[in-house]
């Protein structure tokens, strides 16, 4: 089951922690993160140049920071067990340009 976004809690309530700053703060500069389509694990995406593969990185603070309204997919999620790219939203703007 999939909990409903909080729509109507003020932003000036929201705690965020450091590691979801640091996780929005990244996103605002480019780095691409995946959400799982059930919104249960996301994975910071990294690429090795020495290797040219992917070294993928477990971001656990996604989860907690779309349930707050501060990312969503790309596009939308059609399948539980796939990996969707995120973005920051209005609201997520407004959170790591008000904690900086």
């Amino acid at each position: 089951p999939v909990r409903p976004f909080p729509d109507d809690c003020e932003l000036a309530a929201m705690k965020l922690t450091p590691a979801q700053v640091l996780t929005l703060r990244r996103l605002r500069s480019g780095t691409r993160y995946q959400l799982r389509g059930d919104r249960r694990k996301g994975i910071e995406v990294r690429f090795r140049m020495a290797y040219s593969d992917r070294a993928d990185i477990a971001c656990p603070s996604l989860a907690p920071l779309m349930r707050q309204g501060c990312i969503a997919f790309r596009i939308p999620a059609r399948e539980l067990t796939k990996y969707y790219e995120v973005e920051l939203t209005a609201r997520g703007l407004e959170a790591v340009n008000g904690e900086a």
